[in-house]
């Protein structure tokens, strides 16, 4: 469901707005909220964004918690960790539109915070993932923690004024 516009018709929201219309993505939005990065998804910069759906967020409950309550040596232990935050929400980014026709074959894209995501089509699904979890510069450090199945797109491109968003069915981590 392409919110906002029509076959035809521009879209005249941001990729902020149009993932804030969409109560598909009211997680998502919280936690870029938190990570400060509402202005940068507001930008006339075109972006792709591989968001997930509220659903994805309840498998990793216990690290998106984490993220949320813990500061990176910081003093208030209790407040959220941005930096983390950040590079989560930057994993999630691709700079330049990319419609689902331009995402076929299996290819690598440097997403916003440095690392890879590997993008592959096999005809009659999207699948997106961390190629190298352990070698990622963009990463948490996890050595490997972060090996997880592939996240599905799961719904045809929503076009923004400013980059397309791919709704998908798990968080990525770095």
């Amino acid at each position: 469901m392409i919110l906002g516009a029509r076959p035809g018709q521009a879209q005249t929201r941001n990729v902020m707005d149009t993932l804030a219309a969409d109560g598909r993505f009211s997680r998502f939005i919280d936690i870029i909220t938190q990570a400060g990065v509402t202005d940068q998804l507001r930008s006339t910069a075109s972006v792709t964004v591989f968001a997930p759906v509220n659903q994805a967020f309840d498998v990793v409950n216990a690290r998106m918690t984490e993220l949320t309550s813990q500061g990176s040596g910081n003093i208030n232990q209790n407040s959220t960790d941005p930096l983390r935050l950040r590079a989560l929400i930057a994993y999630h980014i691709v700079a330049g539109s990319m419609p689902s026709s331009g995402l076929l074959n299996d290819r690598r894209f440097k997403t916003v915070n440095g690392a890879e995501l590997l993008v592959a089509n096999d005809g009659s699904k999207i699948a997106v993932s961390n190629p190298a979890p352990e070698q990622q510069t963009g990463s948490f450090g996890a050595g490997g923690l972060n090996v997880q199945a592939p996240a599905l797109v799961v719904g045809p491109d929503i076009i923004a004024n400013n980059g397309i968003i791919h709704a998908i069915s798990q968080v990525l981590f770095p």
